[in-house]
């Protein structure tokens, strides 16, 4: 089964959302101009960029997606179509190491990461289409609901939640608005958001806080310690990816869970990130971590080490949902609030591959 067309459409992400509007901590919040809003810096970093492969058969093919907007449509339209186009659709492994090999020389990282996961995920999904079975059939797996937590960036908008999603979560996560730059001050908002928050939130449900790589060590253990009353899950990204030995240092200073992994690109990262034992919960986002096989593996080794596998974003992800359904190793199923819609207990649709029609993502 040859691939004969290689589409590809970016999108905006989250336009308009909290997730571009809101204030929320980020590596460039210690520049005033940048403090307020993700979107006034992050220019095509965050839009989605949707892959469609078609084979010889026009009934198989495959969607997959990744973000990087316009630069990651770059790399898969100016070469990696070429690498594609007339080659067995079937042969996973072989097409994910020739993109990976090709794009070495100039495009290692984040940006050739996305690019060969959205072509990868499209292939996983085109593979499970041509058999005839969802993507967790094809893996393994079967459809069945799947453990959460929620993330939450208003207090308020857990109103409107279902009480029993609610209840079930493994925890509430609320995106710390506030770093090192803000001072004494910012700190103690942030822990006024989880006040606020915790009124909310059943008892038996803990908070965990996400940073966005955004602190530093010692701001970080200043915050836990002020917040060891709040009932804590985890402390998410407190530092910047590749500080190994700060995230080691830091679960040692604290007994508090330390998650992170969102913005590791390809399999050693993860594998150094996880030798150095610096998290307890890693999540690695399947839409640009170099895919489903890559977080598969990373799946793996954190099973080994009795980390927990969170993929960053999974709900939003199809690919996520039907890989996790194929696990066996501790996992957690990460539920936005507040994008729109009804957020719901996640399971992985049992329509052949994950579901998704190219027309609705303007792939037809």
């Amino acid at each position: 089964m040859q691939i004969r067309n290689v589409a590809v459409v970016v999108a905006p992400f989250s336009g308009g959302t909290w997730l571009d509007e809101s204030r929320v901590s980020t590596p460039l919040s210690g520049y005033p101009e940048f403090a307020d809003r993700r979107s006034s810096w992050r220019g095509p970093g965050s839009d989605l960029v949707w892959v469609l492969i078609e084979t010889d058969d026009p009934a198989v093919f495959g969607v997959g997606q990744s973000r990087g907007g316009v630069v990651t449509a770059a790399l898969i339209e100016s070469h990696f179509r070429g690498l594609l186009l007339g080659r067995d659709a079937l042969d996973i492994e072989t097409r994910v190491d020739q993109l990976h090999l090709a794009a070495l020389p100039y495009a290692a990282g984040g940006i050739s990461a996305m690019a060969l996961s959205a072509c990868e995920l499209a292939l996983w999904d085109l593979a499970a289409r041509a058999t005839g079975v969802s993507l967790t059939r094809l893996l393994g797996g079967r459809e069945r609901p799947l453990r959460h937590y929620l993330t939450c960036p208003e207090p308020q908008l857990l109103d409107d939640v279902d009480p029993d999603l609610l209840g079930a979560s493994a925890t509430v996560k609320v995106p710390m608005a506030y770093g090192p730059a803000d001072g004494r001050d910012g700190l103690l908002a942030n822990l006024a958001r989880l006040d606020d928050t915790r009124a909310r939130v059943p008892a038996h449900v803990p908070l965990s806080v996400d940073c966005f790589m955004s602190w530093d060590l010692d701001y970080a253990t200043a915050f836990l310690r002020d917040a060891g009353d709040h009932h804590l899950g985890w402390i998410e990204e407190p530092l910047l990816p590749d500080d190994l030995a700060g995230y080691a240092e830091l679960r040692r200073r604290q007994p508090v869970a330390v998650a992170g992994g969102e913005h590791l690109f390809g399999l050693r990262e993860a594998e150094r990130f996880l030798q150095a034992e610096c998290v307890d919960v890693i999540q690695v986002d399947v839409t640009w971590c170099g895919g489903l096989g890559t977080a598969r593996w990373v799946a793996e080794l954190a099973g080994e080490r009795g980390v927990t596998f969170a993929p960053h974003g999974a709900a939003m992800h199809p690919w996520a949902v039907h890989l996790l359904s194929s696990l066996g190793v501790d996992s957690l199923t990460e539920v936005l609030i507040g994008l729109g819609g009804v957020p719901e207990q996640p399971r992985a649709s049992s329509a052949p591959g994950v579901g998704i029609d190219p027309a609705s993502v303007g792939l037809r």
